[in-house]
């Protein structure tokens, strides 16, 4: 499957299913650091783009040079030329204000990065002037690293001496810089402990700079994901309207407010939120998000029982995105509801082609036709909803001509099995996709034998 970090899973489940897992568990409370602050954010978002608020604090801190070499940089970066504004930068690496120069190199690499390679370098350009770089996450071993691609173990490393130095107005930027690379680098991760040492770090982070009342807008949002998923909407609220009063422009902080008010039963403001949020998705050309917030229309009808009107969502939510598992589920959980089981297995049934693709299985289709099933098993947390996928997925499969698709069929009902506890079958149902894997002749899309390892290990235990 493909890499997703634990909190990134974690928040998904929230966003998607409003209600569902965001909730802290009984007896557990929210850590200081996860009230809200009176204060405003540090730095306007705009500001940020150009390093203006580190170039504030630098001034009355860092050596003349090292204030010279920062205004050259933000000069650079207002023509959208992050690259030379690097090597501007870099050729004071070795200097007195060599902190500083670490922290403003991390935020601009954090900022401006085109290209994670590997998990190992980010990679920056010089772009033309309000140009917004286009993430992209290259794990090829055929990609070179090239002269000036900014190594993330050596810019954390530089951090960290610069969190050493008993500097307090150093160490709050080190800190906002570390955090933002620790952001990207558990999203493009060399590795699995890389992943988990750097999310560690950012939930650390993040916490002291929030304790602290020194959340950036772009820190603040990123807060606000860690409040929903580990204790609540309410919890999160504080932080992104920080983020949105601090300029912070991403359609997901108005999407997440949309949430919020659906979990807070503030109907009329979740309908506003989802479609200011479809809108501004839409002129940035997402698809997918556009679709996650008409999803998020769905479901504020579905709580005024409007079935029509929900299902009118989900289904133009398809439209721009026909794997979009949410909405999928969101009609499933309809026909459940008017036609019973039998129907809302006919109609899931009907939609596994929208999930497991046509065509040849081939290449990155394999991956993105697993991926499609898993979002659905992911988000199948009802009982009820669970074993209607089930019986979409395991209803025919003999007739599936294609060993790949059986496969998955057959995976995706196991883990279902596991998930109700019906260990015996999931094993059963895992060994029919490792037999299909195998009669496909190409190397399985999933580990079946690690699932079968940790069945069987749980089932020892029980």
């Amino acid at each position: 499957m493909a890499r997703r970090t634990r909190l990134a899973s974690l928040l998904l489940a929230c966003l998607l299913v409003p209600g569902v897992a965001c909730k802290r568990k009984p007896g557990a409370t929210p850590s200081p650091a996860g009230a809200a602050q009176e204060s405003a954010a540090m730095g306007t978002w705009d500001a940020w783009l150009d390093l203006a608020p580190l170039l504030e604090v630098a001034r009355t801190h860092a050596p003349a040079t090292t204030i010279a070499a920062l205004e050259k940089s933000t000069k650079l970066l207002r023509t959208g030329k992050a690259r030379s504004a690097d090597r501007e930068l870099a050729l004071l690496a070795d200097s007195d204000g060599r902190h500083w120069i670490s922290v403003a190199r991390a935020d601009l690499a954090a900022l401006y990065f085109t290209r994670c390679i590997r998990g190992v370098v980010w990679r920056l350009e010089d772009l033309g002037p309000k140009s917004n770089p286009t993430r992209r996450s290259d794990f090829s071993e055929e990609t070179r690293i090239e002269p000036g691609d900014i190594s993330v173990e050596a810019m954390l490393i530089n951090l960290d001496a610069a969190l050493a130095i008993q500097q307090p107005a150093l160490q709050v930027q080190a800190r906002i810089a570390r955090a933002r690379v620790t952001a990207y680098s558990a999203r493009c991760a060399a590795n699995d402990d890389v992943q988990e040492l750097s999310e560690g770090i950012l939930k650390s982070d993040l916490a002291t700079l929030a304790a602290e009342g020194h959340l950036t807008p772009d820190l603040a949002f990123l807060w606000a994901g860690v409040q929903m998923a580990e204790y609540s909407g309410a919890a999160a609220k504080p932080f992104l309207l920080l983020a949105k009063e601090g300029g912070y422009t991403d359609p997901a902080v108005v999407y997440m407010l949309g949430v919020i008010a659906l979990e807070q039963r503030e109907l009329d403001r979740a309908d506003a939120h989802a479609i200011e949020s479809a809108a501004l998705y839409a002129k940035l050309g997402d698809r997918d998000q556009q679709a996650q917030s008409l999803f998020l229309r769905g479901e504020v009808a579905r709580v005024r029982k409007d079935p029509k009107a929900a299902r009118t969502h989900y289904e133009a939510a398809q439209k721009l995105a026909p794997a979009h598992a949410a909405s999928l589920l969101g009609v499933t959980r309809l026909v459940l509801a008017s036609e019973g089981p039998g129907g809302a297995v006919s109609h899931l049934q009907r939609m596994l082609p929208r999930l497991l693709l046509t065509g040849p299985l081939t290449g990155d289709k394999v991956q993105t036709a697993a991926g499609n099933l898993e979002a659905v098993a992911l988000l199948a947390t009802e009982s009820e909803l669970a074993s209607v996928l089930q019986g979409a997925l395991l209803a025919e499969v003999d007739l599936e001509p294609d060993p790949v698709r059986r496969g998955l069929r057959y995976f995706m009902a196991a883990t279902l099995d596991a998930g109700l506890g019906e260990y015996t079958h999931a094993r059963a149902h895992a060994v029919l996709a490792r037999d299909e894997f195998t009669a496909s002749g190409g190397p399985p899309p999933v580990d079946v034998d690690a699932f079968i390892a940790r069945i069987e290990a749980v089932s020892a235990g029980n």
